[in-house]
């Protein structure tokens, strides 16, 4: 299919070569969070912490479990490996509900059951990672990232135009059986023989299955815009503007994430301390924007909007976490083994599946989760995957037939003492995004 046109007019006039980002091909704003799982590994190969553990149950978020280290399944003074390109292993004794979407080598599988089919394939380089579903499960949301030659403005030749190898991305969408395949939105702009991208990340659908919440830096580029969050609307392909959220400069924000009821947006602020990553969880909700919890990352809310399953951040280590939705006072966690991330809320509600690291091979872990009047306790599986070598910079998603609702986005007032955005504050979607009542 031939990818969307950006019209010349939404480009900056020639003349005025801001190019940094055009041949780097980085996201300035994601750079802290897509370079976290690189770095982990890194920390965890020199730290040869080879852990796959089950921790002791924790309400809070000072006490401390204590970890009970699993024996790692292969021969003695062996490595475990990944299974090879195109195939993927899954742990025969864990029967998934519904349809659980994950990404190998840019490809995207569905596994229902005890079983996995591929979804996609990489065509002449492709990645697909980033999956969502929509709400009523007929479409598999993603990310493509494609390769092509790009040609812009070098400043460093005197204006001289130069190729390059260019990759960009496309949010696109496909049936969870493969068919109907369909791009929706390509970041690809050109200006006559000029070629360049912009942004499009992290695809949350809301509820009612018509607009998605993106990280973004366009549509126009080469610009001097941070990665902001961003509506499409999925009818029409249009990138709206950026929400008006603050960030911190150069490094933007990330995660964008629905409510179950459409009138929150949680979403990432990201920042830096110390070398390492410091994130911090935000919500969004009637135009006003405040701070929920410090030191957590990509939030995933549970089906009944109380709480919000999050990655917690403490310098290179990495653990899955609970948090209030409405005070962010962490009242659980997950795990301690410094090794695992980007926690999907099961839409029952009483699971969670997320990234897990051991050695240098990534899985997908499940935990059973149970409540009962606020004292979580966690049953954790083996494996979902078997030392499959899934994408860890990528996420999971999950659908359930018979769960979840699709409402209309409201604008509501935020709590209370929340701080509004120093942007202009606004209520609910913008006009021209506001969703319709007919599901994608």
């Amino acid at each position: 299919m031939t990818d969307p046109v950006t019209p010349a007019d939404q480009i900056e006039p020639a003349g005025k070569p801001r190019l940094r980002r055009a041949f780097a091909g980085g996201r300035r704003g994601a750079a802290p969070a897509l370079s976290l799982v690189g770095l982990l590994v890194v920390g965890l190969l020199t730290a040869q912490l080879y852990m796959n553990w089950t921790p002791t149950l924790s309400t809070s978020e000072e006490a401390t479990p204590t970890p009970t280290p699993v024996p790692v399944p292969v021969a003695s003074g062996q490595t475990p490996t990944p299974a090879p390109t195109g195939t993927l292993v899954t742990n025969p004794a864990i029967a998934v509900p519904g349809m659980l979407v994950y990404a190998k080598s840019g490809v995207l599988w569905v596994q229902s059951g005890t079983t996995a089919h591929q979804l996609t394939e990489s065509v002449n380089g492709s990645q697909a990672s980033q999956p969502a579903f929509s709400p009523d499960g007929q479409w598999i949301y993603y990310v493509d990232t494609r390769i092509t030659t790009g040609q812009w403005y070098d400043p460093d030749s005197g204006g001289a135009i130069t190729g390059y190898s260019l990759t960009y991305p496309v949010l696109c969408r496909v049936h969870p059986d493969g068919t109907g395949k369909k791009d929706v939105l390509s970041s690809l702009i050109r200006q006559g023989s000029l070629r360049t991208f912009f942004w499009i990340m992290e695809p949350s659908i809301s509820p009612n299955g018509s607009t998605a919440a993106v990280a973004s830096d366009g549509p126009t580029v080469p610009t001097v815009q941070d990665v902001m969050i961003h509506y499409v609307n999925l009818t029409t392909g249009k990138l709206g503007p950026a929400l008006p959220l603050h960030d911190n400069p150069l490094l933007g924000l990330s995660d964008p994430a629905f409510s179950p009821d459409g009138g929150s947006l949680a979403y990432t602020m990201e920042s830096v301390s110390h070398s390492y990553g410091s994130p911090s969880i935000w919500i969004y909700r009637g135009g006003v924007a405040h701070e929920l919890a410090g030191g957590y990352r990509a939030a995933s809310w549970s089906p009944d909007g109380k709480y919000i399953a999050a990655t917690k951040v403490v310098g290179n280590t990495l653990n899955v976490a609970v948090l209030d939705a409405t005070t962010g006072k962490q009242v659980a966690q997950v795990t301690t083994d410094g090794a695992s991330w980007a926690p999907v809320w099961s839409p029952d509600g009483d699971k969670l599946v997320y990234m897990h690291l051991t050695g240098a091979i990534v899985d997908l872990n499940m935990v059973y989760i149970s409540d009962a009047a606020g004292n979580f306790t966690f049953r954790i599986e083996p494996h979902l995957t078997d030392y499959s070598g899934l994408d860890g910079q990528s996420t999971a998603a999950w659908y359930i037939p018979g769960y979840g609702s699709a409402p209309s986005p409201t604008a509501t007032a935020a709590p209370s003492g929340s701080a509004a955005a120093p942007s202009p504050s606004v209520s609910g979607l913008p006009s021209a995004l506001a969703p319709t009542a007919t599901s994608q």
